[in-house]
Formats: structure tokens, sequence, C-alpha cells
């Protein structure tokens, strides 16, 4: 399957929209849902909807996967000999920085979001495994 999927041509507006909520991870596409609710009196395109879903429904999911595997460390940290080894994979994957100031997980977020991103940015409705068929499935798209 195609990573991105066709659809008619958007606006410039919808495509920058869609864009910033990625990398702010779904606070722009929030505000311009607001706005566009309350104050402009106007329907939010499709594309511009499933981009702002995507970006909130990611921004969630890594705020759980964070939690979790913060949880997860500070348990597994106290297992004699093991939690050494687990303290530092810990600190290579997710402290030490590798590009500029990046971390590997920080990058692999990045390269995540920028393939998301371009996709919008080509006017492409990008796939993402699970969070675009939970997208899909239940608003329709």
């Amino acid at each position: 399957m195609s990573g991105f999927k066709y659809s008619s041509p958007v606006s410039l507006f919808d495509k920058f929209v869609s864009i910033s909520s990625y990398y702010t991870f779904g606070l722009t596409g929030i505000i311009w849902l607001i706005a566009s609710m309350l104050i402009f009196k106007k329907n939010v395109t499709s594309f511009c909807m499933y981009h702002i879903y995507q970006s909130i429904f990611i921004s969630i999911l890594l705020a759980v996967l964070s939690m979790g595997l913060n949880f997860i460390f500070s348990l597994t940290i106290k297992i004699p000999y093991i939690g050494e080894l687990i303290a530092h994979f810990f600190h290579w994957f997710f402290e030490e920085p590798v590009y500029f100031t990046f971390s590997l997980f920080n990058f692999i977020v990045f390269i995540i979001l920028t393939y998301l991103a371009l996709g919008a940015f080509f006017g492409k409705k990008t796939y993402f495994p699970f969070i675009s068929d939970i997208i899909r499935g239940n608003f329709g798209d």
C-alpha cells in the first residue's frame, strides 16, 4: 500500500495548518478547529481534519509511550546487574545527543513527523499505521 492517499486539490492555508499541526503536536490544529467553528463560522475541510486528528492522536501516542517507558525503566533499573545495563540503554536512546541536540528517539520522531508533514505539503493524506485506520474508521475519511 502506498504511503500517500490521493485527494482533490487543497488550499495553501489548509496545507499550512496541516503541516504546522504536526510540528506543534496538534496545538495549531486545535486552535484552528476552535477558531473556525466559533469565530469564522466555517467548516474545516476533510483534508485538514484528517491531518489535525492524526497529529493529535500521534501526540497522545507519544505521551502515553513516554510515560509507559519511564515507568518501566524506573522499575527495571532497580534490578541488580541488569539495571545498570538498562540505565545505559535509556541514557543512550533517550538522552545522549546523536544529531545536534536530538537524541536517537527524538530524531526518529522528527523523521516520522517530517514524512507526515511532507505528505500534507504535497496535498496527500499520509498513512501512519494504526492511527490512520482509526481516523478513517471513526471519521468516515
